[in-house]
């Protein structure tokens, strides 16, 4: 039964790749820009090379778009009928169709992405019909790069479809970066800011794995230009939300039956009034009328960045160390990785602000710095309740005189968890820095910490004691 349902989808999906040719008139072919006379210099080359691609890039999704929504539409009454097996096909369909939605394709080579991307739904029905749809790519539910090559080996067009769709995105603006470069520094240094904005937007349409890259790059400083720098500050805090219908069926799949979720989901806004790469978060209260903010995550969050990381760390990360960038970077790539899934189980994230919040009290920060305390009863592994926190962010501070105290505050907090608790907030960005209205300092988003060992603590402190007695030679000296 489980073979012949398979079958009828595969049908339907082939039919809707053959249909479009007759149902479509095709596209037509868009006259060649490359007029350039008999010795064009590089930067002309580039800029009619640009024209072209763009020229047919529109052309072929004139025609690709149809057709991509046309095998949606058809497979979606099969695919619907057969339900019970093929459940991850439907939730593929239909984040699909959310990121369309979301965001958008102003630029058509995006649209063909996203309509190479829709293939994605015949190899998923092959997969769950042959070996079904329990497998996970972290079976431990923890950055796991053999398991994840494994789980994807069996999977070669989706991941055929997803590095397309990275490719086809991030080609406008690596055509538009090349033929500044092309141009000269003037030209690269003139089109910073717009290039800065166009990654940004990359970044957010190619989702949560690479806009958390885009957070972690915002405060780099030392590595990036400060147009970039301004540029990608917008993906701490205006990243598209996703549909709120589903973020209340995640709340209730997580939360269950315990006593007052109804009372709880009535009381939260329409919308959400914050997103971020891995949730959104919404205000309610509590039964008591306790303010709170409820963080949910987006939904089906673990395969997708499973299947980012192996990319990157297959071939992203091969690709820069042959073109001369320094440095282990499949190693950097593990590293991160490994922080960056362990942010998907919210009740690591609970466990670390209370731990947070408990060494705070027994030293002379208490009162000072704190973490929003978290709502027990209300949080689980996708689900964080904690009580609301009213403030603002650091860098956008009403009380800019009060800014100065407040950084230095910070910088107090950061050496106690660095050099005496041993436990590292790593998700400093101005986004998860408030002044409260008591001028306190509340910092948020505890999902990214790191252990620091006592050895390493030993190190650093004898590191700083030869920094303040200006002994600068044993200070930068191997240890």
């Amino acid at each position: 039964e489980r073979r012949s349902q398979g079958m009828v989808v595969v049908a339907v999906a082939l039919l809707a790749l053959v249909l479009p040719h007759r149902a479509f008139p095709a596209a037509p072919r868009a006259p060649s820009p490359l007029l350039l006379g008999d010795a064009p210099d590089a930067a002309s080359i580039a800029a009619a090379t640009a024209a072209r691609a763009e020229a047919a890039s529109k052309a072929l999704a004139d025609a690709a778009q149809p057709a991509s929504e046309f095998l949606l539409d058809a497979t979606r009454p099969a695919i619907d009928a057969a339900t019970p097996v093929l459940d991850p096909v439907l939730r593929a369909t239909e984040q699909a169709r959310v990121q369309w939605q979301l965001y958008g394709s102003e630029h058509p080579a995006e649209q063909v992405g996203l309509g190479l991307s829709a293939l994605l739904l015949l190899e998923l029905v092959r997969e769950v019909v042959a070996a079904g749809g329990d497998e996970r790519p972290y079976p431990r539910d923890a950055y796991d790069p053999d398991a994840a090559r494994a789980f994807f080996v069996r999977r070669p067009l989706e991941v055929l479809a997803r590095a397309v769709e990275l490719g086809v995105r991030s080609a406008g603006f690596g055509g538009a970066l090349l033929s500044d470069w092309l141009a000269g520094p003037a030209a690269l240094e003139a089109n910073a800011e717009e290039r800065a904005l166009q990654l940004a937007k990359v970044l957010t349409a190619l989702g949560p794995t690479f806009i958390k890259a885009g957070q972690s790059a915002s405060i780099r400083t030392d590595l990036l230009a400060p147009p970039y720098i301004r540029g990608l500050t917008s993906l701490q805090d205006q990243v598209p939300p996703f549909p709120t219908d589903e973020a209340t069926a995640l709340i209730r799949e997580e939360l269950g039956e315990a006593e007052g979720v109804e009372a709880l989901l009535d009381s939260l806004s329409a919308e959400p009034v914050a997103a971020a790469s891995l949730g959104q978060v919404y205000r309610g209260a509590l039964p008591d009328g306790t303010p709170i903010a409820l963080k949910v995550q987006r939904p089906r969050m673990a395969r997708q960045i499973a299947l980012d990381m192996l990319l990157i760390r297959e071939v992203l990360a091969p690709l820069a160390s042959a073109v001369g960038l320094p440095g282990d970077l499949v190693g950097t790539a593990d590293a991160w990785g490994e922080g960056f899934v362990a942010e998907l189980d919210y009740s690591a994230e609970a466990a670390n602000a209370a731990l947070f919040n408990a060494n705070v009290r027994q030293g002379q920060l208490s009162g000072s710095v704190f973490a929003p305390p978290v709502v027990e009863g209300f949080s689980s592994r996708r689900v964080l309740t904690t009580e609301w926190v009213d403030g603002e962010r650091l860098d956008r501070c009403r009380a800019p005189e009060d800014v100065p105290r407040l950084c230095s505050l910070a910088m107090s907090t950061y050496l106690q968890m660095m050099l005496q608790d041993g436990v590292l907030h790593c998700d400093p960005h101005p986004g998860n820095l408030l002044r409260t209205a008591e001028g306190k300092l509340c910092i948020l988003d505890w999902g990214l910490v790191t252990t620091i060992s006592p050895d390493l603590q030993l190190t650093l402190i004898e590191h700083v004691a030869h920094l303040t007695a200006e002994d600068y030679a044993k200070a930068t000296a191997p240890p």
